[in-house]
């Protein structure tokens, strides 16, 4: 599949929605309040576009998990300013006082279940775009290759009237010379 921008942003929207949308849930159910929808737009906007620029090559699962970890770290460090509205660079000590084991378990649950889930999603693309490629590709191939030679017609060889007949051609031929031959004698 090719790095063009066609192909990339479909790929960061499925990547930023998904990070997004669990860690929204996560968030929410561990924080138990809800998330503000401009903290939400943000950090969906921010994933799109980090994945936009990652979204060149297939990704293994790892570097998919460690993006959602990623993402998800700074998903939290989003929505934890946003649900109690303060700007973290004026008071850092919000993370500190909020960060609960149970909201890090969501987090990471959620990282580690979409990374499963966006790896067999990524596998499926790309085995779909390198046949979509193919199919595109194997008609130009035929229109375009240089037809192999026609083998050349097969030639008895020709016997050479003044040196006699090759020996190859006549090796399997048994020639007698002279009358059959006969048990009994001749009378006479």
């Amino acid at each position: 599949m090719p790095s063009d921008p066609v192909f990339r942003l479909p790929r960061a929207v499925v990547f930023a929605a998904v990070c997004t949308a669990l860690a929204v849930v996560g968030h929410a159910a561990a924080s138990h309040g809800p998330v503000p929808a401009a903290a939400v737009a943000a950090g969906l906007a921010g994933l799109t576009v980090v994945g936009a620029v990652l979204a060149g090559t297939e990704r293994s699962l790892g570097t998919i998990l460690a993006g959602l970890l990623g993402g998800q770290f700074m998903l939290h460090v989003l929505f934890t300013a946003a649900q109690h509205g303060q700007h973290l660079a004026h008071h850092p000590a919000v993370l500190a006082s909020h960060g609960t084991r149970a909201m890090t378990l969501a987090h990471v649950t959620a990282a580690a279940v979409s990374a499963w889930w966006l790896r067999r999603g990524e596998r499926a693309v790309w085995r779909l775009a390198r046949k979509a490629a193919e199919a595109a590709v194997r008609p130009w191939r035929a229109l375009l290759s240089v037809p192999a030679p026609l083998p050349a017609p097969y030639r008895h060889p020709v016997a050479d009237t003044a040196t006699g007949p090759p020996e190859q051609v006549l090796r399997h031929i048994l020639t007698r010379r002279g009358p059959p031959f006969s048990p009994f004698p001749a009378f006479g």
